[in-house]
């Protein structure tokens, strides 16, 4: 006998169905607001996070203060430099000039800088893959001094040009914001525009990416900066004409979340120059962009760190999954959020690794003098300096962190979000430096 399902049954069922959602969204919700907040809690982190999944929000707020001062809030409107994430558009510039006939990337050099002999063995592909062995622009003695002298981005690039190669062109790979910056220049002398008015002529206008664009804007968050354990600062101003090409832009997490739309439906650019952007040349590395697996999926993405702010953002290709991440708190948090929020997003295990060790708090403990130069390799050379009574570490001509002493003797770096030990002689000098990542990595520098 085949018995009827009541009306009053199915309801029953529906509405526990759409309760099981409902609880189900909201655990997620709870499980990012706890992680998130771990971090804010200890001053580290302030910014947006968008998730979404094919069309549709998983999840969608802001975090603390775009303007401290003024008691501003983040917004979905907030806007943020995105850092490194710049190169990428940077690339796809050159792809579109490329489709215009203007300059191929097998061009070399030689074709925007004759006057330089370096430039006849290094093409924009290897400029764009960091391949080329052309310098760092933080390679550049006093490069930290550069913003007082109004200097151009052809002037910062002739510079870089100055220095020897680090390597022969196309041996392998070292990450380069010196090579970005020739490639920025190239778009001004191929476009005869500057670079912002090209790339928001050619690319943010098109995709609608109305607050996106190079240096500053109205509703651009206040960039700030560790300063002892939990306190902060604003930001020492860098000249974003330095940056162009390699870190100059500023954007949203909805903007951002257009620009990913727009490369997993290849509707920027042609199929040929997709095919070129997202290839992988050895490194995990497109065309400005990171290309690897995460979680066993394909993904795309980058990061982007620059003074008083991070970003970063991966795109899971297969289950259509973006994660989009922008902070105005310059700390090395980014690196954990980018992996443990897609952890929570597929039901990994996760952890926060927010900072829990206690700081000394004794003025009258005698910090034992570290200061000194301690080599990790050849070219990687962490200088420790005593500041205003704060020991600040930097490495190579990068800027400095400050390393903040902790009541067992290690210190902690929050813009690079490590732990910094020292091996000493038996005349109490310190002879090595012993870097530890949050993920427990060590790496060990002999002072010089």
């Amino acid at each position: 006998m085949i018995r009827s399902f009541s009306f009053s049954a199915y309801y029953l069922l529906l509405v526990g169905l759409l309760f099981s959602q409902v609880a189900a969204a909201q655990d997620f919700e709870t499980k990012i607001e706890t992680y998130i907040q771990s971090y804010g809690k200890t001053n580290d982190f302030s910014g947006c996070i968008l998730i979404t999944a094919k069309d549709s929000t998983l999840y969608d707020s802001c975090f603390g203060y775009a303007d401290l001062e003024k008691g501003r809030l983040n917004s979905p409107n907030t806007k943020f430099k995105i850092g490194s994430i710049s190169k990428q558009f940077t690339a796809a510039a050159i792809l579109r000039l490329e489709e215009m006939g203007k300059l191929t990337t097998g061009d070399t050099l030689s074709k925007y800088f004759p006057e330089n002999k370096i430039a006849n063995d290094i093409t924009l592909e290897h400029l764009l893959t960091h391949t080329s062995g052309v310098q760092d622009i933080y390679s550049i003695p006093g490069f930290n001094t550069l913003s007082d002298k109004d200097l151009s981005i052809s002037e910062l690039t002739s510079r870089v040009l100055d220095l020897p190669l680090a390597f022969t062109p196309g041996s392998r790979y070292q990450y380069s914001n010196g090579g970005y910056a020739l490639l920025a220049v190239i778009i001004e002398k191929v476009s005869g525009m500057d670079y912002g008015a090209f790339l928001k002529q050619e690319l943010f206008d098109t995709l609608e990416m109305k607050d996106t664009g190079h240096g500053e804007a109205n509703d651009l968050a206040t960039g700030y900066e560790p300063l002892d354990y939990e306190d902060l600062k604003v930001t020492d101003f860098l000249d974003l004409e330095l940056l162009k090409g390699s870190g100059s832009l500023y954007s949203t997490t909805s903007d951002l979340l257009k620009w990913i739309v727009s490369i997993k439906t290849r509707s920027l650019l042609s199929k040929y120059s997709y095919a070129k952007f997202m290839k992988d040349y050895g490194n995990n590395y497109g065309l400005g962009i990171s290309v690897y697996q995460s979680f066993d999926h394909s993904v795309f993405g980058h990061d982007g760190r620059i003074n008083g702010f991070i970003a970063d953002y991966l795109h899971y290709q297969e289950p259509d999954i973006s994660i989009i991440i922008t902070g105005n708190i310059q700390t090395g948090v980014a690196d954990f959020l980018r992996r443990d929020l897609a952890a929570i997003v597929f039901e990994k295990n996760y952890t926060s690794r927010a900072k829990s060790g206690k700081p000394e708090t004794d003025s009258k403990r005698k910090m034992a003098d570290i200061s000194g130069t301690y080599a990790f390799g050849p070219n990687f050379k962490v200088y420790i300096t005593l500041q205003d009574g704060r020991y600040m570490a930097r490495a190579n001509e990068g800027g400095s962190s400050e390393m903040v002493l902790l009541q067992d003797g290690s210190y902690f770096s929050r813009t690079l979000y490590a732990t910094i030990r020292f091996k000493r002689s038996d005349s109490d000098q310190s002879t090595k430096m012993i870097w530890i990542n949050n993920d427990g990595g060590q790496f060990e520098g002999l002072k010089e």
